[in-house]
């Protein structure tokens, strides 16, 4: 079973895919999901992947759509590794999901806020791919801990670089909408209030900043990694 950090990598890159391609992505996603359900309830026997191209065209033309899918297929397969073929030959395509239950509850997610404005459906998703709860645990220990490692000061860039500036972006736009978002809004504080504290004990520590300046140096960090996101 995929673990919870793999799921909200997938949920990330399903998110950051239907920012790209919108509402034909979503129904791309939706279709495949559709014609992988009736393939395993309707075989007998094993099919050599979850979907084929065929199916997925004719699930699209029940959902009232024509467009041939093949270019949203080939970017979710090699940009975003959401699919693998598993059999190519001159007359069919059979496809596999790599987290076909991940996918189907993206789905269903999607499908309980279709009446929601697409940017609000957007932040929704952002706030889930950041761990809000996740990034609160991680600062709250290193405020428990008299002394930090390196590798604290290591997390703490993490925190710090890639999803603080992102955390901040989204809460400077939940403020245009109080009434809506308010619960959000408070939680995100608590984040920052936290971080505050974090900061001071950071900055007071005794060689706190070479400390982490050396940390930061010797672990190789490439800012564009997404591997950052990791919070572990």
């Amino acid at each position: 079973m995929p673990s919870s950090n793999a799921n909200v990598n997938i949920q990330a890159l399903l998110s950051d895919f239907l920012y790209k391609y919108g509402e034909r992505g979503k129904t791309v996603l939706e279709a495949s999901i559709r014609a992988s359900q009736k393939i395993s309830r309707r075989s007998l026997t094993p099919t050599p992947g979850d979907f084929d191209y065929r199916s997925l065209v004719e699930e699209l033309g029940l959902m009232g759509y024509s467009y041939n899918p093949s270019p949203l297929l080939r970017i979710l397969e090699k940009e975003y590794g959401l699919i693998k073929t598993t059999l190519h030959t001159s007359n069919q395509r059979w496809f596999e999901f790599v987290d076909k239950e991940a996918i189907e509850s993206f789905i269903d997610s999607i499908k309980g806020v279709d009446d929601e404005d697409p940017e609000q459906v957007m932040v929704r998703l952002q706030l889930a791919s950041l761990q809000i709860d996740k990034v609160k645990e991680q600062l709250s220990k290193l405020l428990e801990k008299k002394r930090w490692s390196d590798s604290d000061y290591r997390r703490l860039y993490r925190i710090s670089f890639i999803i603080m500036p992102k955390l901040l972006k989204i809460y400077r736009k939940l403020q245009e909408d109080p009434e809506m978002w308010g619960d959000t809004i408070s939680e995100i504080e608590q984040v920052f209030k936290i971080s505050n504290k974090v900061y001071k004990i950071a900055m007071g520590a005794h060689g706190g900043i070479d400390r982490k300046k050396k940390a930061i140096n010797d672990s190789g960090i490439d800012l564009e990694d997404n591997e950052f996101l990791k919070l572990d």
